[in-house]
This record gives structure tokens, sequence and C-alpha cells, in this order.
């Protein structure tokens, strides 16, 4: 895979986006439709609607809406609250498959593809923040991460088969304005109860500075890999703020928390037992290298976490209630499974 900052100025006469009806996936189609360096952007999703075609992209032929020279950006996937599912892994990587044999068959010149900083995984050594230079080592149970490290490995096939042009962009929790990302529910319900060894700084960026970050490696013809976040990151204080959750919640082990989260996912959580680590330890990523290329964000993690949450079901409750309510809550899901906290941790340990 070519790991140049510039592969030339050219710029591509039409640009192909794969998801595009989707949060994410609009707004960067709406950039893209904007700018005069193309001279058509096409949408393509299951779902039709303003200037996107409907289009299934496991069985219809990506390779006869594309032509040589042409820019594919593959955004499309599965929710990613199925993350811990192996179809959705199968679906994810047959979806990205289809996308490099197109490209292979039809001669397009570039492939940007939405990876994701988790590839990086959540260690107790990552540096704080991690640049593209670390190692890619999603952590084991996880299978989100290895799926999008997968993905990565095929579009570096593609690559040296033909040629052509990957981009890598490995983001943060990409949020949108007005609705709430899979991966964003994934991780607050999962933290619904509390790592006792500690929390990961959260980092976000807004799906428009994402647009803008495919507008800069598009346009530029750009290839190799690119952190994209917001500056900085927050701290579990500063999240707990956001969110207008109790500053003391229940805290247990994580290896209590990883059969709390497998329990809960049974009853119908959006969670999973392998994001653990993901609460536990850092995975922020620098954004240097996206800003050599004249990307800035517009949104800091604040913003960008405000833009795309939902409001908290403890707006307008005072703070001692909102602590009341989450222990209530965090117990409340713990009898569900028929096991109250003490039964649950003894038994643990004594499997341990």
């Amino acid at each position: 895979m070519s790991d140049s900052p510039n592969l030339g100025t050219e710029t591509a006469s039409r640009v192909i986006v794969t998801g595009a009806s989707g949060a994410v996936g609009r707004h960067v189609a709406d950039r893209l439709a904007h700018l005069d360096d193309f001279g058509e952007v096409i949408g393509l999703d299951r779902v039709a609607g303003d200037g996107v075609i409907a289009f299934e992209l496991e069985r219809d032929d990506l390779a006869a809406q594309c032509r040589p020279g042409d820019v594919i950006v593959h955004l499309a996937g599965t929710p990613v609250r199925f993350a811990g599912d192996g179809a959705a892994a199968k679906a994810d990587l047959l979806l990205a498959e289809r996308v490099f044999d197109a490209a292979a068959e039809s001669g397009v010149a570039q492939v940007v593809i939405a990876s994701s900083a988790m590839v990086y995984g959540a260690w107790p050594d990552n540096p704080l923040p991690l640049t593209e230079a670390a190692p890619v080592r999603p952590n084991p149970e996880f299978r989100f991460g290895h799926v999008r490290a997968e993905i990565e490995v095929m579009g570096e096939a593609w690559a040296d088969d033909t040629g052509g042009t990957l981009t890598i962009l490995r983001a943060a929790t990409v949020l949108a304005r007005g609705r709430e990302n899979g991966l964003a529910v994934l991780l607050r319900d999962s933290a619904a109860v509390r790592l006792a060894e500690g929390d990961a700084p959260a980092q976000f960026v807004h799906a428009e500075d994402f647009a803008h970050a495919v507008e800069v490696v598009v346009v530029g013809r750009h290839g190799g890999v690119f952190n994209v976040a917001a500056d900085g990151w927050l701290r579990a204080a500063e999240l707990e703020a956001l969110r207008g959750t109790p500053p003391n919640p229940l805290r247990v082990p994580a290896f209590v928390l990883s059969a709390v989260s497998d329990a809960r996912r049974r009853l119908g959580a959006t969670t999973h037992p392998g994001i653990t680590p993901y609460l536990q330890h850092p995975w922020v990523v620098a954004n240097d290298r996206l800003r050599s290329l004249g990307w800035e964000p517009e949104f800091s993690n604040e913003e960008a976490y405000v833009s795309g949450s939902a409001p908290s079901r403890f707006d307008g409750v005072t703070a001692k209630r909102r602590q009341e309510l989450a222990l209530g809550i965090a117990g409340a899901l713990l009898a569900g499974t028929g096991i109250g906290v003490v039964a649950l941790v003894r038994w643990l340990i004594r499997r341990r």
C-alpha cells in the first residue's frame, strides 16, 4: 500500500459513496457534491433518498457503477450495535470484499475506507495519544476492532495488486447532529456499571469534520493512514458532566463488568463483554498527520458529543436523585439476571 502523503493533484471525475443514506454518509456525500472538483458524486445505499440510488451492495453489481479513474468512499456497514455478532462481522467483510473486487475490475483509482481508532486496541501501555505509527492490535474479544483491521489488510492487498491508492481513515467515535452513533451508544450502555480499575479517556469526531477529512484526502489524492479525531480528549469526570450522570457510580472489577455486560446483552441491552478494555484503557489518537494536509476540526470533543447525543434520562433531575436512579438501575440490571452483586462477585472469584 502506498503511504505517500500526496499522490498527485489530479482530481477524480466521479466519486461513489457507499452507505450514503447513513448519518455519516449523508454528510460525506453532501459535502463532496458541493465541490467543483468532481464531475459527479454517486450515492449508493439500500435506502434510497435525495440523490441516493437504491443499491444492495451484497448482491448488486458495483463494478457496473464504476469507471476507470473513479474514487470509492466506502462507508456502508452493519449497525455497530451488532458489533459482537459473528453474522455482522461476516457481512462487513463481505461488503468490503465486494468493494475491492469491483475496484479492481473497473480500474478505480482510489478507495477510501472508514476504519476505527479501535484497531489500535485499548491497552494499559498505550501512549497518549496514539499516532498512525502505533501497531494495530485490537483487543481479542471485540470483533468490531478485528473486522476493521481485516478490512484494512484487504485494502492493502488491493492496492498492492492494482497500484491504486488506498486511504484509511481511523476515526474516533463519529457523532452526527441529532443522531446517536451506534458505537457511542455501545460505549455508554456498557459503562452503566463502572470499572473499579479506572476509566478510559473519551474522544469523538463530529460527522461534519469526518466529511471534511474525506474531502481533503479525495481532492488531494492522499493515500495512507490518517487518524480522524477532535483535538485532545475528555477525562471521565468531564464526560460525566456532559452526560449528566452521577459523579460516584457503582464500580466493580473488570472481570465482573464483563460478566454483567454479557448478562445485560442477553436481556437485550446494547453492550458486549469484549468492549470492557475500551472502557478501561486509553485508545485516543493524534490528528497531526491529517492536520498537516490542511484539515482542522470545527467541533471540539464536547461540542461533538453534545451535538450527537440524545437528551439524557437524567435531564432535570437533582444530583442526589440522579445517583439514586443510577444505582437503582444498575442493581435492577443485576437482579434481572437472577443474581445479586455480592453473589455474582463471590461466584466469579471462586471460578477464578
